[in-house]
């Protein structure tokens, strides 16, 4: 998806998390979560009962949704666990242009990719890093460990040594 794009909805999911949070606090799933822990308590223990709130963004021309918000409730313990999918994105220029996409996915036509430093290839379309697609690096931190940092004078990362292969990014 465009960054443009991206930055509108990022806010809107901001948004909804935050609500999300302001109804917690203020006891608003209170008897909601009660019930999720009693239906819970009626399963084998090998089941959890989930209550989440999402946010997908649906394209009718890839026919895919990428998930850009997904938290709620998880049982399994003496109460319900506050629990949020971590939704981690990076910025990639694809056929030229920028675009900002959650990590696992890919940036063209949005079905799984995860790992994409280790499988440079898009299992779906074919788009490939270094190729269509190149890893947007504008902050200097390593896209492997995301701790150390990594630079055009120095691509090997200061934390966990990782070489960056300059082929397969741009710097910003």
């Amino acid at each position: 998806m465009k960054d443009k794009e991206f930055r509108a909805l990022d806010k809107l999911a901001d948004a909804i998390s935050d609500k999300f949070d302001d109804l917690y606090i203020a006891g608003e799933f209170t008897e909601i979560l009660e019930q999720l822990q009693d239906a819970a308590g009626e399963l084998p223990d090998t089941y959890y009962a989930n209550f989440n709130v999402e946010l997908t963004i649906f394209d009718t021309k890839r026919r895919r949704s990428i998930s850009l918000l997904s938290t709620g409730f998880s049982t399994g313990g003496e109460k319900p666990d506050r629990v949020a999918k971590d939704l981690s994105t990076q910025r990639y220029i694809v056929d030229g242009e920028m675009c900002t996409v959650p990590e696992d996915y890919c940036p063209n036509c949005w079905a799984e990719w995860s790992f994409k430093l280790k499988n440079p290839t898009c299992p779906t379309c074919s788009y490939e890093l270094g190729k269509q697609v190149r890893l947007l690096i504008d902050d200097d931190i390593c896209p492997w460990c995301q701790e150390g940092t990594v630079s055009i004078s120095n691509p090997s990362c200061t934390g966990c040594g990782y070489k960056v292969e300059i082929d397969k990014v741009v710097w910003g």
